[in-house]
């Protein structure tokens, strides 16, 4: 490594001639650490200066936050070493990192000697102070991150995946470098894939090659052998160092207890996401209690289904993998849900495929049904029959906890969606309930899906809470009636939300009143307010105060045209169709991705 090389590239000290800068090489020592490491703690003591000479670290704040990444040439730490205080964050490498370390001792000595260093420290720490202060969401990680696909044993098929997976990258417009074993010795040497970590020569060597291919731009796949060998594959827990994302493929076969990675990733203890691709040819072949042992083991923190052979499962994967995948968020309101269908045949008839879909209430249903693979004419179909023709919500009761029992709609919808997991489905999906006993949103991405369907639509007053775990959960529209924010949590791409809220409160044109019996007063032949739509109104107060907030976090917000429509106007759905659908088509017209719209 040329030391002096990367200290007169530094903006620290580029402002020095080279004899200072021969004088200043002679203070650093070389600090290599893994990817995934800890280089300090916050409150650790500000003893040194560090410069980056190749890889990429992560600073957080104190409050656990992203304050940037630090990358090839940008010094850390130099703000505590400067102010003599406790380092205020944690800083972690996100790479095998190859750095230059000076003391604090030695650093002040030489400025003393070079009195214009300081200037050039001085701006970094103001730019770095400012930079601290931005608000977290201000963080945009690369994007291209590097992936590490991680076959989870000998039975996988890898090559046909890494083919489909490349080729669907290619018709996403990038053009991925794969890294394997034979790659690494091909362009290094025989055995260098294998070296340890030890910041020797060849170690060095090997780092500052990964991260020139890093700086080409393209995206990474790290590709790793055989589920690692038994854990001691030296370039398989590399791969996982340098990764932004671990993939692990296994097939409905290979159980965790077969394969060597869970222990290898328990030992690595990485701070990356690390995710499932589960290959199956069809529904029922991976039983769940198998893709439940994975996460268990693995601690995942998403999975994903494809048929080895279906490109589009492949063009899914890679939507999801670079940022570039559509999520579909519909909110509650009772029959004025029916636009949602609207909505969907818009985007099918616009070529747009959904990815991601998370709902609450009304959209919970809809969104259950497209994520089980209905179009927009199947989910008419079931809304028809369900709320129209049979009318499932008419099992009424002596109003003791609720109008009407639910019995008749929990049996429906087991009928619809049958014993099917949430963590089963093909696309990934979300619901949301309101938990009453504790105040919060509760999220749902695994478990019976007809059952957390029926909870996330349970309207209270209307239909019983359900008891979980002795708390009363009941329709997620009473916390979060758009939940925009979980989806972009996920930080997967793009999100359309459908809000079929109504707009301004409710009211009873023609009364000055004041008349306390007014309303009992309205003809039972005339559409007026009814008790469910006090109720849903009443207890969806708080939520509707956060939807212009929730709206502000989707790509395209779609506010539907839904006014006049009550909550149990069921025999209007065509009419709400052909509304949401008019009005999605003139949304989704000229959409960019990315590109923020209201409509």
């Amino acid at each position: 490594m040329d030391v002096a090389a990367i200290l007169s590239q530094c903006g620290l000290f580029a402002s020095l001639d080279s004899r200072a800068i021969s004088q200043l090489a002679t203070l650093c020592s070389h600090h290599p650490v893994a990817g995934g490491e800890r280089l300090f703690a916050a409150g650790g003591a500000a003893d040194c200066l560090y410069i980056v000479a190749s890889g990429r670290l992560r600073a957080l704040r104190p409050d656990g936050s992203v304050a940037g990444d630090i990358s090839r040439l940008e010094p850390i730490g130099e703000i505590s070493v400067m102010t003599d205080e406790p380092r205020s964050g944690e800083v972690y490498a996100l790479r095998d990192s190859l750095l230059l370390r000076i003391e604090r001792e030695a650093l002040l000595a030489f400025i003393s000697r070079h009195p214009a260093t300081l200037l050039e420290i001085t701006r970094v720490l103001i730019h770095r102070l400012r930079q601290n202060l931005r608000p977290t969401s201000g963080f945009v990680p690369q994007s291209r991150p590097a992936l590490a696909i991680m076959p989870a044993g000998p039975s996988v098929p890898m090559a046909g995946f890494l083919d489909r997976l490349d080729a669907a990258f290619r018709r996403h417009g990038e053009a991925p470098e794969r890294l394997d074993a034979a790659r690494i010795d091909e362009a290094l040497g025989e055995g260098a894939a294998q070296l340890p970590l030890t910041g020797g020569d060849g170690d060095e060597r090997l780092i500052q090659w990964l991260a020139e291919r890093e700086h080409a731009g393209q995206r990474l796949l790290y590709i790793g052998r055989d589920g690692g060998n038994g854990g001691g594959d030296a370039w398989s827990e590399r791969c996982m160092r340098q990764a932004d994302r671990v993939l692990i493929v296994t097939d409905t076969r290979t159980r965790p207890i077969d394969s060597p990675l869970p222990a290898l990733l328990r030992r690595l203890q990485l701070r990356t996401p690390v995710e499932l691709v589960m290959l199956r040819e069809g529904a029922g072949t991976a039983p769940v209690s198998m893709l439940r042992d994975w996460t268990a083991n693995c601690d995942l923190d998403a999975h994903h289904h494809l048929h080895p052979l279906r490109a589009a499962d492949h063009d899914r994967l890679a939507r999801l993998l670079s940022g570039r995948a559509l999520g579909l968020v519909l909110g509650g309101g009772g029959a004025r849900g029916f636009a949602h269908i609207g909505l969907i045949r818009a985007l099918e008839e616009m070529s747009l495929p959904v990815d991601l879909i998370g709902g609450t209430s009304m959209g919970a249903f809809f969104g259950a049904l497209l994520a089980c693979g209905a179009d927009s004419r199947e989910l008419r179909r079931v809304a028809m029959e369900t709320f129209v023709q049979q009318n499932y919500l008419n099992d009424y009761v002596l109003p003791r906890v609720s109008l009407i029992r639910g019995r008749r709609f929990s049996t429906r919808l087991r009928a619809i969606f049958g014993e099917q997991m949430i963590e089963e489905l093909p696309l990934s999906y979300f619901c949301v309930s309101t938990n009453l006993t504790r105040g919060n949103t509760m999220i749902h991405r695994q478990g019976p899906l007809s059952l957390w369907v029926g909870t996330s639509m349970a309207v209270p007053g209307v239909a019983p809470p359900v008891v979980w775990n002795g708390d009363l959960l009941v329709d997620g529209a009473i916390a979060n009636s758009l939940p925009t924010d979980i989806m972009q949590a996920d930080g997967r791409g793009p999100i359309i939300a459908s809000d079929v809220s109504t707009e301004g409160g409710l009211s009873l044109p023609g009364v000055d009143g004041p008349d306390p019996e007014a309303l009992l007063k309205q003809r039972r032949d005339v559409a007026g307010l009814r008790l469910a739509d006090i109720l849903f109104r009443s207890a969806t107060l708080t939520s509707e105060s956060g939807t212009k907030a929730r709206a502000a976090r989707a790509d395209l917000y779609l506010r539907m045209p839904v006014s006049g429509i009550g909550l149990f106007d069921w025999k209007r759905i065509d009419e709400l169709i052909e509304r949401g659908y008019r009005h999605a088509l003139r949304g989704l017209e000229g959409f960019v991705p990315g590109a923020r719209r209201d409509a």
